[in-house]
């Protein structure tokens, strides 16, 4: 006796391929932003996860897929996560067994309520089939990223972890459109200091500027640390030298002086202001006053006075203003991607970085 072990159709779209081979098709949820989670198929990428939206980027047939984080290519299923493999898994494992079920009771002549009654004279036998309930299959474990961007080049909307490098369909260097989305919303948390000073007060204003420079000498010194990683690793030093070439500089390039020094030995000559920089002076400046911020409540201390050899006295509060910040944001990130430009020649997508001009304008225009 010959049965078909699925049935065609059903919400798994199942299809007779050959003889006993079936396909079927599983749909993985979205989260609440229509994303589906990704995860690199190398063992030793880490984060390796991150998130694309179906129907952007590369929409056509699109035969390899890239990892934003090293750059590892591959078809595009074989980034599935371990939790959507485990989720296909158990769906098709409900399947199965709804359809072992349904061929034992076929082949026991069962009914549709899986009873059956023989008679033989005076012997009645009872026959019963109870089948378990289908297992609950749970949805794939979503992790929460908060990093959303847009591919300049294939505009593929996505989400990674941290700083990512690479676009996940297009495969192209976007580095400093992460590093640009960083600033934009620091340029946003400033761009709401009035409101929040008239809702607030005016305390609450001061933190948000004070810690809006905060988070840009962050991002100044997260960026050069991955770029002086991804440079010593293309010139071909192991994992153990750029660990230990990076315990050695610490939190340094907190410093603009510091970064200056430390960055051409590391980077084959590359510097990273030019000879005589008004800009590398304007962001000295203004990063000196993360000092008193971080470790004195924003109070003037003389290490603070000797270090900027400023007017301030001793005791009062470091002032840092508005149009200080969103200045220090455009030559923050003017100068990275100038950077980036120089280690990275070939892979920077020249065209889509915007102006440092028409940002200013976009902050005036506000």
């Amino acid at each position: 006796m010959s049965f078909e072990l699925f049935q065609q159709g059903g919400p798994l779209n199942v299809k007779r391929v050959g003889q006993n081979q079936y396909s079927m098709s599983i749909s993985f949820p979205r989260d609440a932003d229509g994303r589906v989670a990704r995860e690199c198929p190398t063992a030793d990428c880490s984060p390796g996860y991150f998130k694309v939206t179906p129907g952007t980027g590369i929409t056509g047939s699109q035969t390899v897929a890239y990892c934003p984080y090293c750059r590892t290519s591959a078809v595009p299923t074989d980034f599935h996560t371990k939790e959507q493999v485990r989720y296909a898994k158990d769906l098709v494992s409900r399947e199965a067994m709804t359809a072992i079920q349904r061929a034992m009771q076929e082949a026991l002549g069962l009914g549709s309520g899986g009873k059956k009654r023989l008679v033989d004279g005076l012997i009645k036998v009872d026959l019963e089939m109870k089948s378990s309930p289908p297992k609950h299959v749970w949805q794939p474990y979503e992790e929460i990223l908060r990093r959303d961007l847009i591919c300049p080049r294939c505009t593929l909307n996505h989400s990674v972890y941290g700083l990512a490098i690479w676009c996940p369909d297009c495969g192209e260097d976007i580095f400093p459109t992460h590093v640009k989305g960083e600033i934009r919303v620091i340029e946003a948390i400033v761009g709401d200091v009035d409101r929040r000073r008239r809702e607030l007060g005016t305390r609450v204003a001061v933190r948000d500027l004070e810690n809006a420079l905060e988070d840009l000498v962050s991002v100044f010194e997260a960026t050069l640390k991955i770029e002086i990683r991804r440079y010593r690793k293309a010139k071909g030093d192991t994992s153990d030298q750029i660990a230990a070439a990076m315990n050695k500089i610490g939190s340094r390039l907190q410093s603009v002086s510091n970064a200056v020094a430390i960055i051409p030995p590391l980077c084959d000559g590359i510097l990273l202001f030019p000879a005589a920089s008004a800009d590398e002076r304007r962001l000295d400046r203004v990063f000196q006053k993360r000092h008193p911020i971080t470790h004195n409540l924003g109070v003037v201390d003389r290490k603070y006075i000797e270090r900027v050899r400023s007017g301030d006295a001793e005791g009062t509060e470091v002032r840092v203003e508005k149009e200080e910040i969103l200045e220090t944001a455009q030559i923050t990130y003017a100068v990275l991607s100038e950077f980036h430009a120089q280690l990275f020649p070939a892979a920077t997508p020249q065209a889509a970085l915007p102006t440092v001009s028409e940002t200013v304008s976009e902050n005036t225009e506000k």
